[in-house]
């Protein structure tokens, strides 16, 4: 037995039932055409990754939750939305103190 849960977001499921795993994500299940499209075609210049595994295409929550990911950034013309964490906000002001603020 690989171990794998049925929460496990490496665990590959077709993609017609990942709709299920894309409303755990957002609140909303969009239709399995969709996904499909995703996947052949893309949005805004990504594709949803895949593999063929048993004789139908699959995919895993990881991978779509990269896909929602890439999706952002590149509709945020190529940069990853800003996260203002620890390390940073130390930094800054570190920088400040130094500045005489």
């Amino acid at each position: 037995m690989s171990g794998q849960g049925l929460d496990d977001p490496l665990r590959m499921i077709r993609v017609s039932a990942a709709a299920k795993v894309v409303e755990k994500i957002t609140g909303e299940r969009p239709h399995v055409a969709t996904l499909h499209r995703w996947a052949s075609r893309g949005l805004k210049g990504v594709r949803l990754r895949t593999a063929y595994a048993g004789g139908h295409r699959r995919t895993t929550e990881k991978w779509i939750r990269e896909f929602f990911e890439a999706v952002t950034a590149s509709a945020n013309g190529g940069r990853k939305p800003k996260r203002l964490d620890q390390d940073a906000a130390s930094r800054a002001n570190d920088e400040l103190a130094a500045a005489g603020y």
